[in-house]
């Protein structure tokens, strides 16, 4: 891909100006991304789990640690995107997932997962921003929300199925899921190699009914409360599952399986979405996605039971893919796609995944042997969010009242 400044202006154009070629070259660079995120981010845990017999705790921390990796990965894209070419970027960041990931291949002991999870996380955060402003800058807001409907089908879909195969690879495949990393990187790289992009240019002669900014700013604040605890519970769910007796009942094979519904709800919520713009002008569907999310999180990690685990992983995807929709299409549509408010967007990402599993390490560790302690502190961080969320609605109402 060469892939030339987002920001780059020329004469008009049509509103579909990338060539289908090229946002399939994008897209699926992000598939084959989402790949090793979703085995090194979430499937390290069932691998730890297996192989190194870490519990709950352990893994929360690790998790906590990634988080903090994340966010220094997501915000440094945006500098580095304004000092290097995107092209070379992305086929740097492929190269180095490709040598971390090659590491964990080498090596087989925990010291050597642990490093890997930690730099993975950092290099492919940053990819992610310079992704987002690749397929959404210059669309118009109808235009964007197809790209964005995409996009997350993309990643949710090919998460969803890495993580259900996740543990059939961790059972049969001693090193398999560092393996796997190596060569979707090196794919990607060979992809970005061999792609040119088109020039892409602005559309502000596009902007949206000025009628409309206020009810997209209330729908981004929102959703940007949420998005924290969005992440805040995907990895300490992440961290917290291996463990839970539910999971510990089912054969280690279809753990990841059980463990994954949530993924395809999610995707289906998804598709729905990009179906439709219902959700364009009620921005507190985001609150009623958060207040969900929150009873969601506590059903599946408190009750015993498989069909109640399954029947609430629906809900909290659908839950969850509101809010992360709203966060990446409000937070694009009113800045034309930036790379600065895409690596904002990531961030959120981060710093939910600091929080959710080092919250649930503290709670641990000042409480050990219970297994509750980190579910709370995770289920406080939702209901902090479903507050501030509830907040902001009504101080929204009150100013449109006088």
């Amino acid at each position: 891909m060469a892939l030339l400044d987002c920001q780059s202006m020329t004469s008009p154009t049509p509103p579909d100006f990338a060539p289908r070629r090229y946002l399939a070259a994008v897209f699926t660079v992000e598939a084959l991304g989402a790949v090793g995120a979703n085995l090194l981010m979430f499937g390290i845990f069932f691998y730890m789990q297996r192989r190194f017999g870490w519990g709950a705790r352990r893994n929360l921390i690790l998790s906590s640690a990634q988080g903090a990796a994340y966010i220094v990965g997501a915000l440094a894209a945006n500098p580095l995107s304004a000092r290097f070419d995107r092209r070379m970027l992305l086929g740097l960041f492929q190269v180095v997932l490709a040598l971390l990931a090659l590491v964990g291949v080498c090596f087989a002991a925990s010291w050597a997962a642990v490093c890997v999870a930690f730099f993975y996380t950092a290099f492919s955060a940053a990819q992610w921003p310079l992704l987002e402003s690749l397929f959404s800058a210059g669309a118009s807001p109808v235009e964007l929300s197809r790209r964005i409907s995409i996009y997350n089908l993309v990643w949710s879909g090919t998460g969803a199925v890495t993580v259900a195969v996740c543990g059939l690879i961790i059972v049969h495949i001693p090193q398999g899921i560092f393996v796997v990393t190596v060569a979707a990187h090196l794919a990607s790289l060979a992809l970005i190699l061999r792609t040119r992009a088109p020039i892409q240019i602005s559309h502000a002669q596009l902007a949206p009914d000025p009628q409309l900014l206020p009810m997209r700013t209330l729908a981004k604040r929102l959703s940007r409360i949420a998005l924290p605890a969005t992440f805040a519970v995907i990895y300490a769910m992440g961290a917290i599952m291996p463990t839970l007796p539910v999971i510990q009942s089912t054969s280690p094979e279809y753990r990841t399986l059980l463990a994954s519904v949530w993924m395809i709800s999610r995707w289906f919520c998804f598709l729905f979405l990009g179906a439709t713009v219902w959700w364009h002008t009620r921005p507190r569907a985001m609150l009623i996605a958060a207040i969900v999310q929150f009873a969601a999180f506590l059903a599946i990690t408190l009750v015993p039971s498989a069909l109640s685990m399954i029947l609430w992983q629906i809900g909290i995807g659908i839950a969850m893919g509101m809010i992360y929709a709203a966060s990446l299409y409000f937070g694009m549509v009113l800045s034309d796609g930036s790379t600065a408010q895409n690596a904002y967007h990531e961030a959120l990402i981060g710093l939910g995944s600091i929080l959710g599993p080092g919250c649930g390490a503290l709670a641990s560790t000042f409480s050990p042997g219970n297994p509750h302690a980190s579910i709370t502190a995770v289920g406080i961080i939702l209901w902090i969010s479903v507050l501030t969320a509830c907040w902001v609605s009504l101080q929204s109402r009150g100013r449109r009242a006088n």
